[in-house]
C-alpha cells in the first residue's frame, strides 16, 4: 500500500469513526434514553399531606424535554450560544431541561404543566449542540476550528471533558483462588441492575462446603438458599449442579447432610435468623427477592431464575476448583469502559431524588384546605443546575469519587487527541503489583502499547487506539433475545 492510498482509508476512517465519537454518542444517549429512564424509575411522588377530597394522590412527572443551548441576557432576550461565546465570556454551554408535571387525585389527572427544573450542560459536537451539523465553512464563520473534534463541556468558560473509566464487567462470573483462611476458592459476580449494585461472593471452602455473601447476608449456606428459593428436591439439586459429575455429586452430597433443611419455610426460617429478626420468614423473603440476584428482578416470580442461576454458578465453582482454573479478570471480555452515560446518570438520579424531595416537601408545606400548590411552585431550578455546573466543574461525584472530569488538555492537537481518549483505572495507584498494570494480548488493536504515563498510574491509564471505537449503548434486548431463540438456546 502506498502513501496516498493509506492517506485516503485513513481520512475515510476518521470521518466513519470521528475521534471523540465515543464522548458524543454516550452523551446523546444519556439524553435520548437515560434521562427519560430516570423520570419513569424515579418519577413519582406520594405527599403525607393530601388535598382535601381525594384519597389517594400522586405526583407524576412523566416525560423530560431538552432544549438548544442558549442564553438569557441582562434585558430578558434569549437567544441562541455558540461555544466560542461561551468560552469568552466565561459561561456555561447549557440547554433548559423541561418536565411534565402531572397532580393524580383518585386515578384521574386533576392538573398538567410543563415545569422548567433546571439546565444541563451540553457536550460540543454532539446532535444537542447548536453546531451540529454545520459545514466547514459554516464552522468557520462561527470562529470554530473546523478539525476540533468535540466531545467535551464549556463550564464557566473552561473546557471539562469526562474522563472514560475502566471497570470490572456487571454481571459476570469471576472465579479466583480465594485468599481467606479456610475457603480455596470463589466466585465473584457483580450485580447491576440500574439503581441496585450489590456484590456477590460463592465461596468453597477446604472441606468442600458451599456459602454466598450477599447484602447484609454473610456465608449462607448455597443448599440452603436454593430450598429457600423454591427448589426442596434434593434429588433435582444435586442433578443440575453435578451435571452428571461423580465428584460433584459427592460434594452436593456433603453440603445437603452438613446443612439438613427440609422445607422452603424452614429454610427462609434459618435465613431470617441470621439477620436476628423477630419476622424471620418475611425478612428473608424481602433480602432474597431484593438483594439476591436482581438482574433476574425483584419479585417473588423471579425465585425460580435465581435457583437455576445459583445451581449454574455452584457447577462452575466447584469444577473450576476441581480443574484448578482461574478467570483471567484482566482479559477486556471481563472489563468495560464508562462513558458520559453511566456518569451523568449516577449523578442525575442523585440530584433529581434530592429534586422530588424537595418538591414534595413544598406541595406539602403550600397545600391548603380548598387549594392546590401550582406544579411551577414546587419545583425548584437552582439546586440542578448549580450542582451539575460543580460536579463537572470540580471532577467531585457521587459516592465520594474524584476526578471524574479533567480541564481538557489544549497545548497541541494531538495533546487533545489523547487526552479526550484517555482512559483510566478505577484501581487504585498505591499498590505495586497490580496485574492490570500489565500489558494483555486482548488489548491489542483496542488500546495503544505505548502511551501511559511514568509513575504510579503506569499501567492504569490507557488511550484508546486511534481507530478504535466503543460499542454503541442500548442493545435491542428483544432482538439478542431472538437470535438466541433462533441459535436453538432454550428458556427456563
Amino acid at each position: 500500500m502506498n502513501n496516498k492510498e493509506y492517506e485516503v482509508m485513513l481520512s475515510s476512517a476518521l470521518k466513519s469513526m470521528p475521534l471523540a465519537a465515543h464522548h458524543i454518542s454516550s452523551f446523546e444517549y444519556f439524553v435520548e434514553y437515560g434521562l427519560q429512564k430516570i423520570i419513569e424509575t424515579e418519577g413519582i411522588i406520594e405527599p403525607v399531606i393530601k388535598p382535601a377530597n381525594y384519597t389517594d394522590f400522586k405526583i407524576k412527572v412523566s416525560k423530560i424535554t431538552i432544549g438548544k443551548p442558549d442564553i438569557i441576557e441582562s434585558d430578558s432576550i434569549i437567544r441562541p450560544i455558540t461555544p466560542i461565546e461561551a468560552r469568552i465570556r466565561d459561561l456555561t454551554y447549557d440547554a433548559p431541561l423541561m418536565i411534565t408535571v402531572s397532580y393524580i387525585g383518585d386515578g384521574k389527572v386533576i392538573a398538567e404543566e410543563e415545569v422548567f427544573i433546571g439546565r444541563m450542560p451540553i457536550v460540543v459536537k454532539s446532535k444537542y449542540c447548536n453546531l451540529y451539523g454545520m459545514s466547514k465553512e459554516d464552522l468557520i464563520k462561527n470562529k470554530e476550528d473546523p478539525t476540533d473534534p468535540g466531545g467535551y463541556f464549556i463550564i464557566n468558560g473552561t473546557e471539562r471533558i469526562i474522563i472514560t473509566t475502566e471497570d470490572l464487567a456487571p454481571n459476570n462470573i469471576l472465579i479466583n483462588k480465594d485468599n481467606q483462611e479456610g475457603f480455596k476458592f470463589s466466585a465473584k459476580i457483580f450485580a447491576d441492575a440500574d439503581t441496585i449494585k450489590v456484590p456477590h461472593t460463592l465461596q468453597l471452602s477446604s472441606s468442600n462446603l458451599l456459602y454466598i455473601t450477599f447484602g447484609k447476608l454473610k456465608k449462607v449456606p448455597v443448599v440452603v438458599l436454593i430450598k429457600a428459593l423454591g427448589v426442596t428436591s434434593e434429588n433435582e439439586m444435586i442433578k443440575k449442579i453435578a451435571k452428571g459429575n461423580e465428584d460433584i455429586v459427592n460434594t452436593v452430597d456433603m453440603n445437603l447432610i452438613a446443612f439438613n433443611v427440609s422445607s422452603e419455610d424452614d429454610a427462609l426460617d434459618s435465613i431470617g435468623k441470621m439477620l436476628h429478626s423477630v419476622h424471620t420468614k418475611e425478612t428473608a423473603e424481602l433480602n432474597i427477592d431484593s438483594l439476591l440476584f436482581p438482574f433476574f428482578g425483584r419479585s417473588k416470580e423471579s425465585r425460580k431464575m435465581k435457583a437455576e442461576y445459583l445451581m449454574y454458578v455452584s457447577n462452575l465453582l466447584i469444577k473450576s476448583a476441581m480443574q484448578g482454573k482461574e478467570v483471567d479478570k484482566d482479559h477486556y471480555s471481563n472489563k468495560r469502559l464508562h462513558a458520559e452515560s453511566y456518569n451523568l446518570d449516577m449523578l442525575f438520579r442523585f440530584i433529581f431524588k434530592q429534586i422530588l424531595n424537595d418538591a414534595k416537601y413544598n406541595f406539602e408545606k403550600g397545600i391548603r384546605k380548598d387549594k392546590i400548590p401550582n406544579p411551577k411552585y414546587i419545583f425548584t431550578s437552582d439546586q440542578l443546575t448549580a450542582r451539575l455546573r460543580s460536579s463537572l466543574a470540580t471532577g467531585q461525584w457521587v459516592g465520594g469519587r474524584v476526578g471524574i472530569t479533567q480541564h481538557l488538555d489544549r497545548r497541541s492537537f494531538p495533546a487533545t487527541v489523547s487526552h479526550l481518549r484517555k482512559v483510566e483505572s478505577l484501581l487504585t495507584s498505591n499498590r505495586e503489583n497490580y496485574r492490570a498494570r500489565d500489558l494483555h494480548g486482548t488489548q491489542f488493536g483496542r488500546f495503544c502499547a505505548v502511551e501511559t504515563p511514568e509513575g504510579p498510574k503506569i499501567g492504569l491509564t490507557k488511550n484508546l487506539a486511534t481507530l478504535s471505537m466503543l460499542s454503541k449503548e442500548g442493545a435491542d434486548t428483544d432482538a439478542v433475545k431472538k437470535l438466541l431463540k433462533d441459535y436453538g438456546v432454550k428458556g427456563i
